[in-house]
């Protein structure tokens, strides 16, 4: 059910009391002027009564003079009877009207005599007047009449036309509905004029509280006018949206937040994953060449045993950064020192010929021979070991291999070459994003990773000041450069 606005809620009430309150008034004010007019009447029929003439003349039976009755012709000898007297016009008509009628009626109800203007009354009229026993006044036919019985049977009847009374009455009503109307008018107006001004503030608050619960938190609330609680109430609606809009902003932030931490986690258990499945893969490689007798060359074994032992090593260092990042909240920075990576890159080569022992490698490692650069030996070692596994993963296992190695008076290049398919355009941008996957289709292993290997390399090359470039190889394929500023200072190798 649609509900009626505010400013007529306010302006029915007041209209409707205007009008039931005027007219108890009118209804007052006119019972109050009739009752007086008609008691004016009254005291006038009663002086006129006292004033009137009625000793009848000699005759039988105290009869009239002119032995007539009303409704017969004239008496032999005597004058018109009154009810024939000629019509008064103009003024002599008022003045015919204010003065009493007064007659006399036998017991019989026959007229008696006439002491005063023409009678108006029909003959049933007057005989009725003698079944009345005591003074009486009543109004009959537009006349005020007063009835009083004597002792002698004869009724004396006094009798006032009401005109005046009525037309006073008629005027009286007349300027009550008038000025009734006039003031409605006039109330209405400025009912309608302060509803307006009140509804006007609330219409705007209503309004911009409509517009915050579509979901516009930023709208203000500022009401033109009004009084002291629309302002209030404005005030403190604004007040709810800002605080609601806090507690939103902080509830979207508390979702970031854990939005931010969840993928912190997810990627921190994939790094850790990916840098515990590369020596977790190298030993079980070592182990399998083992078992398998396959270390028969002379120093294979103890050159096995020396990458067992290193793998171990940092499957140590991995397992005990954990337990101090969930103790503590962070990890202790790994230390730089000045690295051979000649050695380095030889033990990922002999690393990744346990794991893919079908694969052609060629090194050019001259370059490395007088170019230490500072850094973590583990984490240059997991760079150089991801850029070669993930070229042995998407190239076809007769493809060969190859780790490059130049150097410039800043720094050390190297450059991890294939000859396969190579890398699309549109995925050179996305390779090195965490958890990205490429072409299933280029994928020549089964164990294609998690996505992170490129990306964990670009991190360990920020973190040595270094970079990670993407070239296409001459005649197909991919070549990676790792860059790593030189040492400036030449210090024993780690």
């Amino acid at each position: 059910m649609r509900r009626l606005s505010l400013r007529w809620m306010l302006l029915l009430p007041v209209l409707a009391t205007i009008i039931v309150g005027f007219l108890a008034f009118a209804f007052a004010v006119d019972i109050s002027e009739r009752a007086h007019r008609i008691s004016e009447l009254d005291a006038e029929l009663a002086r006129a009564e006292l004033a009137a003439i009625t000793p009848p003349s000699p005759g039988a039976g105290g009869e009239p003079s002119d032995g007539s009755v009303p409704g017969d012709g004239p008496a032999p000898g005597a004058g018109p009877a009154p009810s024939a007297a000629p019509p008064a016009t103009g003024e002599s008509a008022v003045a015919q009207e204010l003065l009493p009628i007064q007659f006399t009626v036998r017991s019989d109800g026959t007229l008696a005599e006439n002491q005063g203007a023409a009678i108006p009354f029909s003959v049933e009229t007057i005989a009725s007047f003698v079944t009345i026993d005591s003074p009486t006044t009543v109004s009959i036919d537009d006349y005020r009449v007063l009835v009083s019985p004597s002792a002698t049977d004869i009724v004396q009847v006094t009798a006032l036309s009401l005109d005046g009374y009525n037309a006073a009455i008629a005027s009286l009503r007349t300027t009550l509905v008038a000025g009734g109307l006039t003031i409605a008018l006039l109330e209405v107006a400025m009912a309608w004029f302060l509803a307006r001004q009140l509804a006007r503030p609330l219409a705007v608050v209503a309004g911009g509280v409509t517009r915050i619960a579509d979901g516009a938190l930023d709208t203000a609330l500022t009401p033109v006018g009004g009084s002291r609680e629309v302002s209030e109430l404005a005030t403190d609606i604004d007040r709810m949206v800002n605080r609601l809009r806090d507690a939103l902003a902080e509830r979207e932030q508390s979702a970031v937040d854990a939005t931010r931490a969840r993928n912190d986690m997810r990627r921190l258990l994939a790094d850790v994953a990916h840098e515990i499945r590369t020596p977790l893969t190298a030993l079980k490689g070592y182990s399998d060449l083992y078992s398998k007798e396959m270390l028969t060359a002379p120093g294979a074994l103890d050159r096995a045993m020396s990458r067992v032992g290193d793998e171990s090593i940092r499957l140590n260092v991995l397992v005990n950064s954990m337990l101090q990042l969930a103790r503590d909240g962070a990890t202790t920075a790994p230390e730089h020192v000045a690295v051979d990576l000649a050695t380095v890159t030889q033990n990922v080569f002999d690393d990744l010929r346990v794991v893919f022992p079908e694969r052609d490698f060629a090194t050019d490692l001259h370059a490395l021979r007088t170019a230490p650069v500072m850094g973590n030996a583990a984490q240059l070692h997991q760079a150089l070991l991801n850029l070669v596994a993930n070229a042995c993963r998407h190239t076809p296992s007769s493809t060969p291999i190859e780790i490059v190695s130049s150097s410039t008076s800043r720094e050390i290049i190297m450059s991890v070459v294939d000859h396969g398919p190579g890398i699309p355009d549109d995925e050179r941008e996305k390779i090195f994003q965490p958890f990205y996957r490429s072409d299933p289709s280029r994928v020549r292993s089964s164990n294609d990773g998690a996505g992170l290997g490129l990306a964990v390399t670009l991190e360990i090359a920020i973190q040595h000041g270094g970079t990670v470039a993407l070239h296409t190889t001459a005649g197909g394929g991919a070549t990676f450069e790792l860059r790593l500023p030189l040492a400036e200072e030449p210090s024993a190798y780690i």
